[in-house]
């Protein structure tokens, strides 16, 4: 590439956004530009380089061969622009979480009012995304991960055990007189698309035939939701039974809205507190993992 002009800065940012964000659209809002601008931009640099930065795939576009090479530079490289932007900044210490979104808005953010109150000294801010964060590239400091604890270069501490647990809603458990595990087989599935072995998972938990509960098994009838949020509300609605996070569900079991139907079933994963492995010791992250480890003994 040749010197680094304004232009390609730009492109740069566009791509790295785009990379992060996993689509134009989104990398556009937070530029507070059009779309149509990024993809000019993206355009522009793939004309500098002569290669091709991104293809299109069924869900959106997905980094090419050649984008996923330049994004492990760029990644890096607005890291380091990060880091030293915040260290430079005085007062207040900038804390930057990420989060699985069913944790995020059923456990983590109830909870923050007390975390800001303890530490005024830390600005917080939390993204709630199904993506495991590119840590290394330092735009996310701690993420609040759901999987196995296993990520290269990242230290991870077990936070939670999750369960699968069907649940629906009290009417539609009524209607289709949903008494015992076996009764789901015949019962409308909501399936969320990041999980889609879920179904599958807890049916053999359950001592139940997993075949039956299988994506286009054609014993039954299912929704497909992008999401568990998603997922809670079309149960809640009466759409279909949905498999969830136990104990992620509590606030909507006391409430009512909905109904456990089955046994709780160990998860693949759980949830992990991760961060860089250099910067465990930071004030600010040892902070929010004390407090986290003190809500969760309090239960």
């Amino acid at each position: 590439m040749s010197d680094l002009t304004s232009r390609s800065l730009l492109a740069l940012q566009a791509f790295e956004l785009a990379i992060r964000t996993g689509s134009f659209k989104a990398a556009a809002e937070q530029l507070h530009i059009t779309s149509s601008a990024v993809s000019h931009r993206i355009a522009g640099l793939e004309r500098l380089l002569g290669e091709k930065l991104f293809e299109r795939g069924p869900r959106g576009v997905v980094p090419s061969p050649a984008g996923r090479l330049l994004a492990a530079t760029t990644g890096r490289a607005f890291g380091d622009l990060s880091r030293a932007l915040a260290q430079q900044s005085a007062g207040s210490q900038r804390l930057r979480v990420s989060a699985v979104p069913i944790f995020a808005s059923h456990w983590l953010l109830p909870r923050l009012g007390q975390f800001l109150s303890l530490h005024p000294d830390i600005e917080l801010q939390v993204e709630a995304s199904p993506r495991m964060a590119d840590m290394e590239a330092g735009l996310v400091d701690v993420a609040l991960r759901y999987g196995d604890g296993q990520w290269p270069g990242i230290t991870a501490e077990h936070v939670m055990s999750l369960y699968y647990v069907p649940v629906a809603s009290p009417a539609l458990a009524r209607r289709l007189r949903l008494r015992t595990p076996a009764d789901l087989q015949r019962a409308p599935l909501v399936r969320v698309a990041p999980f889609g072995t879920s179904w599958t998972d807890w049916a053999s938990g359950a001592g139940l035939d997993p075949a039956a509960f299988a994506p286009r098994s054609g014993r039954q009838k299912s929704l497909q939701v992008d999401g568990m949020g998603a997922s809670l509300r079309a149960a809640a609605h009466g759409l279909g039974v949905a498999l969830v996070f136990d104990p992620l569900v509590e606030s909507e079991i006391a409430a009512g809205t909905l109904l456990r139907v089955g046994p709780a079933v160990p998860a693949r994963g759980q949830i992990w507190f991760a961060r860089r492995s250099r910067e465990r010791g930071l004030p600010a992250i040892r902070a929010l993992w004390r407090w986290l480890q003190a809500e969760l003994a309090a239960g």
